[in-house]
């Protein structure tokens, strides 16, 4: 039987056939002539920028149009490809059977033709687009029932959007061209260096903050819309990756203490799919079970086929797409041993799903020995299910806790930080740290980083900023090794710890140079 992801790239091609040859060029001439055949199914297929920017309504409509983008089911970068780059390309998952995945996990430089890449590369830009859309036609709309106040605040979602995607482009791709206006004549733009790209999110988070409130009159929109604490969020999160760790601190500072989130009691309802948009959700996408154009896919590709009483633990609730083929994202023994150390059973039963007996599912072709058990993500959704209905959470307090504690560490406040890495660990019924010195605090926000973010689009940078040396970085990754001993055969160098851009859209664009090392 095809696989499911054979199946998904071709869905892709067919519902959005522009993403092959996407491009900044290609971008712009979607947004303005707005083809039937790209633009079906939510609000945004009923505007152009020539002529349906008029109203309020049409305001409200463009901005939507985007979220609902970023949930469509075929969209691959923030449904869980986004765990690739973070987890796979780490030491947290593995890939699965397809060459693509584990090259881009080894990090070989043959990889920029294939699959993952594109993701990450044309759906941060498509919606960067769409948020250049709105930001250029929404100021000149002459509507009288159109406040300045409401105008502002979809000036400031579309702000938000455009930073959040540039944030992603940056990590995973370090250079990338920087397009703040669907007007701009030149299309076929040269990278700008990641230090541009992260100083642009700034800017544009900075307007967000100034801009959107602190929460909205629903709870829904609070949660699945910009706001300013989901600005000030990634602003510590670039705060941190550049090295400014008092900014950072102040940030998730402002965040902690504005009063509208707060950690859930119990670690295991922040992905049962029955406590969305909770107290501790700062910003996550929305998904709808048995919808073909807004679920997710993203747990059928990642847990074990069948029923899962039949699995080591009968108390996990759900059932599995039933087709027999090597699943993504299998957990790395060596996280499961980090859970052991750790003494973690809270969060080791609430993210991943062990299978003992290796008849039961088809075998993975890497990362594993012919005896072991195999462990598969279980919080990314749990009914495994084709169309499930389980969202993305982008950022929740947890992160932000325990970035402040990193921050307040990095600067000398490690008593401080020691408070907030023990308010995240009384969650999960860890007692405190003892932990006491810089160094000691240091690495024990990192182990409770790894535990209490899996595959939330966290550790590879966790590393990153830990080793604060690329070349310790990359020592890191081409040492990893499974159970037994056996290199798993990384290949990072300086240069490929930044993605490779998508061959494609180097072959279109004349002044886009593929990033060094591929």
């Amino acid at each position: 039987m095809k696989n499911f992801t054979g199946i998904k790239k071709n869905n892709k091609k067919m519902k959005n056939l522009f993403n092959l040859t996407l491009v900044l060029a290609a971008m712009l001439i979607f947004l303005n002539s707005c083809s039937d055949d790209i633009l079906d199914k939510d609000p945004l297929n009923e505007l152009s920028a020539e002529g349906y920017y008029n109203t309020k309504a049409d305001a409200e409509a463009a901005i939507g149009g985007i979220y609902g983008k970023m949930t469509e089911t075929f969209t691959g970068y923030y449904k869980w490809t986004h765990s690739v780059w973070s987890d796979m390309r780490a030491d947290n998952t593995h890939a699965g059977f397809v060459a693509d995945f584990i090259n881009a996990q080894l990090h070989m430089s043959r990889a920029s033709s294939n699959e993952p890449h594109p993701y990450a590369w044309n759906e941060n830009f498509k919606f960067i687009g769409e948020a250049n859309s709105v930001l250029d036609n929404v100021p000149g709309i002459q509507d009288p029932n159109f406040s300045e106040a409401e105008k502002n605040i979809i000036l400031g979602q579309a702000y938000f959007i455009r930073g959040f995607c540039y944030f992603h482009l940056a990590r995973v791709f370090g250079q990338v061209p920087i397009q703040l206006s669907n007007n701009d004549n030149d299309i076929y733009k040269a990278k700008s260096s990641q230090a541009d790209v992260y100083a642009q999110v700034e800017q544009d988070m900075l307007m967000a903050e100034s801009l959107l409130p602190a929460e909205y009159s629903s709870n829904f929109d609070t949660r699945a819309r910009g706001t300013k604490g989901a600005a000030q969020s990634i602003l510590a999160k670039v705060y941190a990756e550049i090295g400014n760790y008092t900014e950072c601190a102040e940030y998730a500072g402002k965040v902690i203490n504005n009063g509208v989130y707060s950690l859930l009691p119990t670690f295991e309802h922040l992905f049962d799919d029955q406590h969305k948009y909770n107290s501790e959700s700062i910003f996550e996408t929305v998904h709808v079970a048995n919808n073909s154009n807004i679920a997710t896919y993203a747990s059928v590709q990642m847990l074990p086929p069948g029923d899962f009483s039949q699995y080591d633990d009968p108390s996990k609730i759900g059932s599995s797409w039933t087709v027999s083929y090597h699943r993504f994202n299998t957990c790395s023994t060596d996280l499961m041993a980090a859970f052991d150390e750790m003494g973690d059973e809270v969060r080791k039963y609430s993210s991943t799903l062990t299978v003992s007996d290796r008849s039961l599912i088809s075998e993975p072709n890497y990362g594993y020995g012919p005896n072991e058990p195999i462990s598969h993500i279980y919080k990314m959704g749990r009914s495994g299910e084709i169309f499930g209905g389980s969202n993305v959470m982008h950022l929740r307090l947890a992160d932000i806790i325990l970035l402040r504690a990193e921050a307040l560490n990095n600067i000398g406040n490690t008593a401080e930080a020691v408070v907030l890495l023990n308010q995240v660990r009384a969650r999960v019924e860890l007692a405190p740290t003892t932990a006491a010195s810089q160094s000691e605090v240091k690495l024990a926000i990192l182990k409770e980083r790894r535990l209490e973010l899996l595959v939330e689009n966290n550790r590879y940078w966790d590393l990153q900023r830990y080793y604060d040396d690329t070349s310790a970085f990359v020592t890191y990754l081409n040492g990893l090794t499974d159970s037994s001993g056996n290199s798993l055969g990384y290949e990072a160098n300086a240069n490929t710890i930044f993605a490779p851009i998508p061959q494609s859209e180097v072959d279109i664009n004349p002044n886009l140079e593929q990033n060094a090392g591929y």
